[in-house]
Formats: structure tokens, sequence, C-alpha cells
């Protein structure tokens, strides 16, 4: 009797604590995100637009140049695909051929036959075209073992079996093999040209491309809601917690991927260096790759606890905003930010064809890095310096409005994706985008670079107060740069914007 009273006392709160469960796990089902269609507002794109504020006439114009804007960028690696277009029925034929070209030349020479090597390579060349990546990867590791067998352990006739390797480690999604593979590749060139050796260049590079691109993968991923049961000592459940035990989930363990990008960019930066690569334009683009690197280990907290709006933490109390705050404007990675910007000065004031308008530009940037950490008075020291400089060569009034005081203001930062933008979802800006409308908005960008006194003049198409809400937040998530007047110093501005409204496509 006493075991049955127990258990009609214990019962209660379990059909409670099942009921909660059962409606969190369908509101946070994958047929309710769907249901929802384009809601999600994670999935928004603001594309700008500067408007004439007495007409609302659109003023269609670009941002300052950018690095970028200088040729600087060079493609990445693409993964692997058919590029000859052939069928299956082709491929499983000539796969065939090779696998009989295999035996003749193992009855006739052996299996260690030197002419094997090529074979394997075009017979683990087929495998990748049909998909097959694991076989694929096979044949090329026996590839590589035939020519360290015939040709010496270090030489680099086997690099072409190690990088297929590699690419169908990518294309099966196992970055962590692929590492493995890239530094082995990186440690036969050193062994066999020398460290800091031109020739590992592209594979540094891939190492730390690769690792961007599993961390952008990975912490752009809406966060999954983790329940438990809490217990009291007499075991009887109390409803929904929390494991208050520290664990490492997939978003923190991603930022080890940062940290071997870093590396790697460090390194290609270094064997740039050591070859006297001064005026290499590839040395400036590694130098922002690694200030990327810089800026989002600096944040590493915020972006675990909100991984758009890492920018305007807001979630944690007073105390510990001041306390991130303060440690993050003396960090690390806020000085060694400053190092990469006073090497790129020395690159172009030193380079005999730079261009002065890169130069400028550079300063600028100096100074959104210390916006960017909040050093505002730090800030303005380097945009009045950019100012200065240029009006000493005795630049026009006019070319000084254009680089100090552009029509459209420059929102930061630029060397990484702000939330809902075309950058984060890799759209082009050439890409048209099926606009549900757009939102018409005045705000003043202070002399600090922060948005403020919004005023939402007009909007059409399908606007909610939802997506009015984000972005307001989108435009106080990050600084503006400030406006220069016509002796050089920072001021308050006010702008009217158009802010046309697209989602992603969640399914790409």
């Amino acid at each position: 009797m006493i075991q049955f009273s127990a258990l009609n006392a214990f019962l209660p709160s379990v059909r409670i604590t099942l009921f909660i469960l059962c409606t969190l796990i369908l509101s946070f089902s994958p047929d309710a995100t769907f249901s929802q269609g384009k809601k999600d507002l994670d999935y928004l794109i603001f594309d700008p637009v500067l408007l004439d504020p007495g007409s609302s006439q659109e003023i269609r114009t670009n941002n300052a140049p950018t690095f970028n804007d200088y040729g600087l960028a060079f493609s990445k690696s693409s993964a692997v695909s058919n590029q000859n277009n052939q069928s299956a029925t082709d491929i499983m034929g000539n796969i065939r051929g090779y696998e009989n070209q295999l035996t003749e030349l193992q009855v006739s020479g052996g299996p260690f036959s030197q002419e094997l090597f090529q074979v394997l390579l075009d017979l683990g060349t087929q495998h990748q075209q049909l998909g097959d990546h694991a076989t694929a990867i096979e044949t090329f590791e026996r590839a590589e073992f035939i020519s360290r067998i015939n040709d010496g352990l270090d030489n680099p006739n086997q690099y072409v079996s190690i990088e297929k390797t590699i690419e169908s480690h990518l294309a099966m999604g196992d970055i962590a093999s692929a590492n493995q593979k890239q530094r082995y590749l990186v440690f036969l060139g050193e062994q066999y040209f020398g460290a800091n050796n031109l020739s590992s260049l592209p594979t540094l590079i891939s190492i730390a491309e690769q690792n961007m691109l599993r961390f952008n993968q990975v912490i752009s991923k809406p966060r999954e809601p983790v329940f438990s049961f809490v217990f009291t000592s007499g075991n009887t459940p109390t409803g929904l917690g929390g494991d208050r035990r520290p664990s490492l989930n997939s978003k923190a363990s991603v930022f080890g991927n940062l940290f071997i990008a870093q590396q790697n960019y460090y390194r290609a930066i270094t064997t740039l260096l050591q070859n006297r690569a001064y005026f290499d334009p590839l040395l400036l683009n590694l130098e922002y790759n690694l200030l990327e690197t810089l800026f989002l280990t600096a944040y590493r907290s915020a972006i675990l606890d909100e991984s758009d709006y890492y920018l305007s933490e807001r979630s944690k109390s007073t105390g510990s905003l001041i306390s991130f705050g303060m440690s993050r404007r003396y960090s690390f990675n806020y000085y060694e930010g400053k190092n990469v910007f006073e090497r790129m000065l020395i690159y172009l004031e030193n380079n005999p064809d730079a261009d002065t308008l890169q130069l400028i530009d550079t300063t600028m940037e100096y100074g959104d890095w210390n916006l960017l950490f909040n050093k505002g008075v730090s800030a303005r020291r380097k945009y009045e310096e950019a100012w200065q400089f240029m009006k000493n060569l005795g630049v026009e009034n006019e070319m000084l409005d254009s680089l100090f005081r552009p029509q459209m203001p420059v929102h930061l930062p630029r060397f990484t994706a702000k939330p809902n933008s075309r950058e984060k979802f890799s759209i082009s800006t050439e890409t048209e985008l099926e606009y549900e409308g757009y939102v018409d908005i005045a705000f003043t960008i202070s002399k600090y670079g922060r948005a403020k006194r919004f005023e939402f003049l007009n909007s059409e198409g399908e606007i909610t107060k939802r997506i009015e809400s984000r972005l307001r937040r989108y435009l106080r998530n990050s600084p503006f740069r400030p406006r220069l007047d016509d002796q050089g110093k920072t001021v308050a501005d006010r702008v009217t914007m158009r802010y046309y409204v697209a989602f992603a496509d969640t399914e790409s």
C-alpha cells in the first residue's frame, strides 16, 4: 500500500514532465521549422541602397573600395566533380579497363612495378568521378606506396597521389583526415626542398581554407535545443533542466579548426617573407585572412553565445560585459591585428608600384580595427591621419569627400561576413534575389560609428514588425565607419537608406 501511494505521487510529475517535453519537441521539430517557410529570420538578407532624403529616389553607388577591388583575391580550391560529364556506364567501363591493365602490369613487372603508379592514379580518379571516394582513397594510397618504393620517401612524384587522396577526404567531409594528409604533404616538401619553400604555399593555404570552411559551416548552424530531466535526491523527476557540467559541443570544438587555419596563414605569410616576396599581392590577401581569424578568436565566447550577433553581446550581466570588453580590448588578438596592419603598411609604403588609394584604404581599415575593439580615440586618429596624408598631397575636396565621406556608409567589419548579408550565404552581388519587399529607414551615424535615432519611413511588400526589428538590430550590431568633415574630424551624420529584404535558400 505504501508503494502504491508513492507511485500515485510520482505519476503526476511524470505526466507533467512528459507533456512539457513533447510540447517542446514538437515546437522544435524539423517539420515545424519547415512549415514556417521563410519566417526564419536567421536567413534574412538585407540589400542596402542609398536614398535621396528629399525625394526617396535610389542613389546607386558602391561602398568605398575594399582590398578585393585591387585584384588581390585568389581562387579557392573547388570540390571534386565529374568535369568530363561521363556517364556511370562509361566510368564503370574505364574502371574495368584500368583493372585489367593493373593485372597485366603486375604479371609482367611485379607488384611494385613503376608503371603501376599512373594506372592507379587513373583508376582512383575514375572512382572519384563515380563518387566512390573510399575506394578512390585506397587506390591513391597504393599509388603513393608504389611511388615511395621506386622514387624515394621524400620524392615529389608522390605529391599528386596525396593531393588526390585529400580531394576525396574533403568530398567525404572528413576534414580531420584531409588535414593530416595536407600536413604530411607540407612535411614532405620541407624534407625535399627545405623549410619555408614557396612550393609549400598552395598546401598551407589549402589547409587554412578548408578549416575556415569547416568553421563557418558549423558556426552558421542554428543552435539545437538540448533537454534533460532534473532529479532530486529521491530520484523523483521535477521537470526539465540543463546539465550544468561543462561539455565540449561542436561549436566550441570547431574553434580548433579556426586555430589550425590561423597557424597555416601565419606559416604561409612567414614563407613569403622568408623568400622576400614583400610585394607579392598574395601576401596582403593572406594578411587579411589572418586578420579574420584573429577577430573571430577574440570574440570566441560571444560567438558561442550567439553566432550571428556576437558583436552586440547583451545576454551577460553588466559586470561580465565590462570584463569581456576590457579583456578583448587588450587581448593578444587585438595587438596581433595591429601587427598585421603595421606589416601591410610597410609593404605598401615600400612598394614602388603600390596605389596611393590602397595605402589610404589600409590606413582607414586600421582605424576600423580599433573601432571594432571599442577603441574609438585610436580609430579617430587613424582616420584623421589618412585624411591629413591626402590633404598634404593636394587632393581636391571632391576626392576627399568620396574617400572620407562616401555616399554609401561603410558597414563594418569588411573582412568577415556580417549576419543577414549576402556574404554570410556566399551569394555574389551579381546574383538576382527574389525580394519580399523593402524598408526605408533613416538613422544617424555617430562620430564613433554607432547607428542611432532610427526612423522607419516607409515599407513595401511582405514586411513585418519582426523584420523591422531585425533590421534595427542588424544596424546596431556593428559600427559604421564614421564620416569626416572638411577639416578631417569625425562627425555625426544622418543617412537615409533602403534595405531590400530577401531570404536565403535554406536548402543550398
